[in-house]
Order: C-alpha cells, then structure tokens, then sequence
C-alpha cells in the first residue's frame, strides 16, 4: 500500500511531508481505499466532454471551496500543466469563494421558505459572473458543481439551467458533478 500511496501523492505533485494524519492511517491499515481514490482521481481526467484543462479547473474550484491546501496546489499545477492562464486560475478561486456566499443566502431562502425573504435584495456583488475569463457556460458548469457539494438545492436547479441555456450538455454537468464528487471524498483523507 506504500508504493500506491506514493503514487498517488506523486499524481498530485504532493510529497510525503504534505501526507494528512488520515491517509497515513489508511496506508497503514492496508486499506484498497487508497487504490480507489488514486483510481478515482485518475478517473476524471477520462471525460469525453470536458477538457484536461476544464477538468483542473473545475477540480480547483472544488478544493478552493473545500479549504484543502493540498488539493488546491495540485489542481494549480495541474490547471498549469493543461494551459490555464493565471486569470484562468484566479477565477476558479473566486468562483468558489462568490458560490459559497450565494449558496448560503439562498440556502436560508429556501430552507426557510418565506415570501417576504424572496423579494428582498442580496446585495452581494458578482460582477465576475457577467463576463468571465473563462466563459459563460464554463463559469456557469463550475457554479453548478460548487453548489452541489454546498447543497443549495435552488443554486443547482439554477445554474444547470443557465449551463444548458448556455449550450452546455447534460452530459458536461453529469461529468462536472461527477469530478465534484471525487474530489470532495479526496479532500476527507488528503
């Protein structure tokens, strides 16, 4: 299980100083966990509809969102290796930090469920969402997956509409959460 723990930081440009308490202990327990996370990890680089480039970056925003230090330079270096200018990057980061306010205002919106709440102004400034550095459909599909993994039901239903009125495909949203997904079990033991 050493040799695949080691891969797997080596994947994401990690080294060993950089390993968390939790995938230590999984190495240690010969947990098949970690061939599976270094699989599923590996895994989102295959989608048919998103580029190695979209995919970093999407992965990214996702580990920016989460707070993971680790996961964030990997997905940096990787957003680099794919050709991600430093615009690029800096909008994935904003995405999830602009995304984690939304989604918690409309969350309460929606939780609670009150008319007077829906008519009142949010105020929040998202300039970025109007023309980004990395397009409308792409800004929009990045939304989307953020949302997800903070469970604002409105957000999703919100920003999968704008991806598909935006030209995106069901099938770019399903891979966008699908990478959401992978790398937010990631960031539980990484």
């Amino acid at each position: 299980m050493e040799e695949t723990l080691q891969d797997l930081l080596a994947d994401l440009h990690l080294n060993n100083d950089q390993k968390s308490i939790a995938l230590g202990q999984l190495a240690g327990s010969e947990s098949k966990y970690i061939r599976d996370l270094r699989m599923n990890l590996k895994s989102i680089y295959k989608s048919k509809v998103l580029s190695e480039k979209e995919v970093a970056l999407l992965a990214l925003a996702i580990a920016s969102n989460n707070k993971n230090a680790n996961l964030s330079h990997s997905y940096t270096e990787h957003a680099k290796e794919f050709g991600a200018t430093t615009e690029e990057i800096s909008e994935a980061i904003a995405c999830a930090s602009l995304l984690s306010a939304n989604n918690v205002l409309y969350r309460f919106r929606h939780f609670v469920g009150k008319e007077s709440y829906e008519t009142m102004r949010a105020g929040i400034r998202m300039n970025i969402m109007m023309t980004p550095a990395l397009g409308k459909e792409f800004f929009e599909l990045m939304s989307l997956a953020v949302s997800a993994v903070n469970g604002c039901e409105m957000c999703v239903k919100s920003h999968e509409a704008s991806v598909l009125e935006a030209g995106g495909s069901e099938e770019r949203i399903w891979d966008a959460v699908k990478i959401a997904s992978i790398v937010t079990s990631a960031d539980r033991v990484i």
